[in-house]
């Protein structure tokens, strides 16, 4: 891993004890996640769904025992959701996968120190390096979090470290990968796949609100700050909703932790929607724009999956307790 997801982790786990990050938000008013139904005692985070909202694929964690195996960890599983049977794709280590519309591929990047990119097909075969030594881009490296383009032709990422870095687009094939967005992280495709939603620093600012999220044309060029945000140094996953009018991201909040957010693509009306145990993240809508997949880490206790209701607010686990 680079240093920023490090950073970024450790961060994480200390977000209830981080005074200084807090959100003006008075989340007492608001219809969030106080109460949550029990979930399963199965291991599942990075979640993310399948192209028509018919699957749910995530991370897990097989038991270790006393020897641990490496390859055992941050395995891609599929929840099907008509039968709710699930099942391993593939061994490990995968992080941030995504994948295509077409439901054919996959995207991730490697468990490793720097993060190389890699796809494959969706049954778990035709594993292909896309950076780093033995890929069409032998010398990119700190290369994380692909993204596939709404056509499935180019892959959105981020060179998270080193000189140049920041959000990055290649071809399908590994090809012409190039910096679009200095410094920019954590980007997304914005509806209709024209656009791209990220995270920036706005220098003119003073510290505690330069970190803000920004919406581009997919060249880089146009770039428009959409937040301004009074307590925004750790603000990340922004995500647009299938109909282009909201954006879903995470931020520290009036609870000292990581929780979701909602506003309107234009920046406005800004609403807290989770106030959960634990911390609140990487938030992912739904094709049909109805529910938002997120996770729920709670340190040294558990890593589970919830769905948010986007009209009711109403939150309920992925794997209910049976």
């Amino acid at each position: 891993m680079t240093m920023f997801p490090k950073l970024c982790f450790f961060l994480m786990l200390l977000s209830p004890f981080w005074g200084g990050c807090r959100n003006t938000t008075d989340s007492t008013k608001l219809n969030v996640d106080h109460d949550i139904p029990p979930s399963e005692d199965f291991d599942a985070y990075y979640g993310f769904w399948g192209p028509n909202g018919d699957k749910i694929y995530f991370q897990h964690n097989e038991k270790l025992g006393t020897n641990p195996d490496p390859g055992r960890l941050d395995e891609l599983w599929e929840l099907d959701l008509k039968t709710g049977k699930r099942q391993m794709i593939h061994s490990g280590r995968i992080l941030n996968a995504s994948i295509s519309q077409d439901g054919e591929w996959f995207v991730f990047h490697s468990f490793s120190d720097p993060e190389y990119l890699y796809k494959m097909r969706s049954n778990g075969t035709d594993l292909e390096k896309l950076t780093g030594p033995d890929s069409p881009n032998p010398d990119w490296k700190y290369t994380n979090v692909g993204r596939w383009s709404p056509d499935g032709k180019q892959i959105l990422f981020t060179v998270a470290a080193g000189v140049p870095r920041g959000i990055s687009l290649m071809d399908s094939s590994g090809s012409n990968a190039h910096i679009i967005i200095p410094y920019g992280v954590g980007a997304r495709w914005f509806h209709g796949g024209k656009r791209i939603v990220y995270v920036n620093w706005d220098t003119t600012q003073p510290q505690g609100r330069r970190r803000q999220i920004y919406i581009a044309n997919v060249d880089g060029s146009d770039p428009q700050k959409i937040t301004d945000l009074p307590h925004s140094d750790y603000v990340g996953e922004p995500v647009s909703s299938p109909d282009g009018n909201k954006i879903v991201f995470d931020n520290v909040a009036s609870n000292n932790n990581y929780e979701l957010f909602i506003m309107n693509s234009d920046g406005t009306e800004i609403e807290q929607v989770t106030e959960g145990v634990g911390v609140a993240g990487r938030p992912q809508w739904s094709p049909n724009g109805k529910t938002i997949l997120f996770s729920r880490f709670i340190p040294n206790v558990s890593r589970r999956l919830y769905l948010l209701d986007v009209q009711t607010k109403q939150v309920t686990p992925v794997f209910p307790a049976k």
